[in-house]
């Protein structure tokens, strides 16, 4: 792999390996999903009209005479019976068909996969992609800087992959008759194939936003429906997209949400945390709609949400949704995988998923409350969850959310200080469990098969970050999906002047008192909890009435009441630790352990630091031309992203 290494022309940060890794995983699995969902939908197609031809034939050969009325509730028992026997059928014969190797051959057919690589730089991510996520068929490396896409030229060529290149101008060129759809209708066949993009590795020099403006033709758009202009310039949606910037992914989403095809993927990295973490809320509310919290423990996790909420704004637009499948901090940015779907009363339900942050500015109290409620849509999901269904009928009208002045909490209950609010945000799950949990099983079995999935699916070649990616994603498994933000427990010990309470002691007591508890994904000392705060702080209260804590001295200006934030001038004020340690407990306190609690999983969680004086690096200048760089580089002309485990070897 050839990297830049005496000039910044090209950008190239070596500690995101785990990032890219993450990334082909990701991918690799949903190529297996979108074969899955390509073959029910023609399945079940087919089934259907089998089916129906049966029931016309039935019915053909009963006499006019002998048939009797139908009544309505016979016509709905008899349908219903028709769907049973439809999706019976299919799942039946879904169990004996491999998925995986079916998204394998796909990548030489009109099913396989097209990957938008948006700023590519040195090429590096499209090369993994398609060398290690099955059934690519088209990948389009873009970069706006011309040296950026020299490189990736050099690398394709250096691992081999000269012969997969393509040209854009191909791309109107109807295909081979041996490349169509199996089973697709013949009169379907050009329309298809007009459509698709030449197999290959395209590189592209250009804008990012305009290729994608310029890719928003839905792939069921015949010929004779499309205008001149679309004949000559619209090119068809991508599968996948990879948005990996310097900086913000904002001015790129607009365009992302319009050219990725319904259920399509975007993998969207953001290391803009200066702006998302609250640094410069400005900066944030001018490019996400959304203000953060300044020094607030749980930055991280606010970030992704911020992010997700003006992702799904942004797709609500052209009536689609996300649906968060991976959400993580890595590092020092955001990454998150969502897949998108066309979605219109999805659309309707936006606002039940976006909240409001309000937090007090005495103490590390919150409240995140939702921007709508829905009775009749909260219904439908307890019983989706596994809830008894409501013997009245909920009400189906979107009524305005209720802020703490609402719920009987119009100052911060602990410290009598007002709230500052923040957001919106993203209040619906971060994380698709399932697939995740998916994702965790690939990997333990990959360990014991020398780092590749056993049974040919992804990950189909080692991964560097195994063990990391491992630790990660079980965090992710453990978290709490329904609970938004979490407190810090040396924070909450710090504001009553406490030493830290044991992890394990404060969960025990949050599970005595009947509440679920988790840690978070990227904070070893986060307490994420659906108790509420008067709970959390009669636990900190009920330590500190067992383990007094040291008396804080107090400043002179604080004392005279001059000290910002006191009631009055000249007169005393009780510090914050007096008023929440003074207040009434309305919990019992249990410390004690369970047995068997706090067993779990044995992960590499929480990963040290990948380098020395590692983080951000400078951005590419792109103003030189980049020199020949020979030394240092691998001379055998393989990819190995500077790890010999990510190797790839000559096709």
């Amino acid at each position: 792999m050839l990297y830049p290494q005496s000039e910044n022309s090209v950008f190239y940060n070596p500690v995101q390996v785990q990032n890219r890794d993450l990334s082909v995983l990701m991918i690799g699995m949903y190529a297996e999903r979108r074969m899955e969902r390509m073959w029910l939908g023609r399945r079940r197609k087919e089934v259907r009209k089998e089916l129906l031809q049966k029931q016309k034939e039935k019915d053909d050969a009963v006499m006019d005479a002998n048939k009797k009325k139908e009544t309505k509730e016979e016509r709905k028992a008899r349908l219903a019976q028709f769907e049973q026997d439809l999706e019976a059928q299919v799942a039946e014969e879904k169990s004996s068909v491999n998925f995986t190797k079916l998204t394998q051959e796909s990548s030489k057919t009109a099913d396989g996969m097209s990957i938008f690589e948006a700023l590519a730089a040195s090429g590096l991510r499209s090369l993994r992609y398609w060398k290690e996520v099955p059934g690519v068929r088209t990948i389009v490396v873009n970069d706006l800087d011309p040296v950026a896409v020299d490189m990736a030229r050099e690398n394709v060529v250096r691992n081999g992959f000269s012969d997969d290149l393509v040209s854009g101008e191909n791309f109107h060129k109807k295909e081979s008759s041996t490349d169509t759809v199996e089973g697709q209708e013949s009169n379907n066949t050009s329309n298809a194939n007009y459509n698709l993009r030449p197999r290959g590795i395209q590189l592209s020099v250009g804008d990012a936003t305009h290729e994608m403006y310029m890719s928003r033709l839905p792939p069921k758009l015949y010929t004779h429906q499309m205008n001149a202009s679309q004949l000559k310039y619209q090119k068809p949606q991508y599968d996948v997209i990879d948005l990996d910037p310097y900086g913000s992914a904002a001015p790129f989403l607009d365009a992302a949400m319009q050219s990725v095809v319904n259920g399509g993927m975007l993998a969207v990295t953001c290391t803009d945390m200066a702006a998302l973490g609250g640094s410069h809320p400005e900066t944030c509310y001018g490019r996400y709609g959304a203000m953060p919290i300044q020094r607030s423990g749980y930055l991280q996790e606010l970030a992704l949400r911020i992010l997700l909420y003006h992702m799904s704004v942004v797709a609500g637009r052209y009536g689609r949704t996300i649906k968060p499948v991976v959400s993580v901090g890595m590092a020092f940015y955001c990454r998150v995988f969502v897949e998108v779907y066309d979605d219109k009363a999805g659309v309707n339900n936006l606002s039940l998923n976006h909240g409001h942050l309000f937090q007090s500015i005495g103490c590390s109290t919150f409240h995140v409350t939702p921007m709508a409620t829905n009775e009749f849509v909260s219904a439908e999901q307890c019983v989706e969850n596994g809830g008894k269904k409501q013997g009245k009928k909920p009400s189906n009208v979107y009524r305005n959310g209720r802020g703490p002045c609402n719920l009987g909490e119009p100052v911060c209950g602990e410290t009598g200080a007002s709230y500052k609010i923040g957001g919106p945000l993203w209040i619906g799950p971060l994380h698709d469990m399932e697939i995740v949990n998916d994702a965790i099983t690939r990997l333990e079995a990959a360990k014991t098969n020398n780092e590749v999935n056993p049974t040919g699916g992804s990950p189909m070649h080692p991964l560097h970050t195994a063990t990391t990616l491992h630790g990660l994603l079980v965090s992710v498994s453990e978290e709490l999906p329904d609970v938004p933000l979490y407190h810090l427990l040396p924070s909450l010990c710090s504001a009553v002047n406490s030493p830290t309470i044991p992890m394990q002691t404060f969960k025990a007591a949050l599970v005595n008192a009947g509440y679920r508890v988790s840690a978070y994904h990227k904070e070893p000392q986060a307490v994420k909890t659906n108790a509420p705060n008067h709970v959390v702080w009669d636990i900190v209260r009920a330590w500190c009435k067992e383990h007094p804590p040291a008396k804080r001295k107090e400043s002179k200006r604080h004392r005279t009441g001059e000290e910002q934030g006191s009631n009055a001038p000249n007169q005393p004020d009780l510090t914050v630790a007096t008023k929440i340690l003074t207040n009434e407990m309305q919990t019992e306190v249990d410390f004690k352990i369970p047995k068997g609690f706090g067993e779990r999983k044995k992960a590499k969680r929480w990963a040290l630091n990948p380098e020395a004086n590692w983080g951000p690096k400078k951005a590419a200048s792109g103003r030189n031309k980049r020199k020949k760089e020979v030394a240092g580089n691998d001379e055998s002309g393989n990819c190995n992203e500077d790890e010999p485990d990510t190797k790839l070897s000559k096709m």
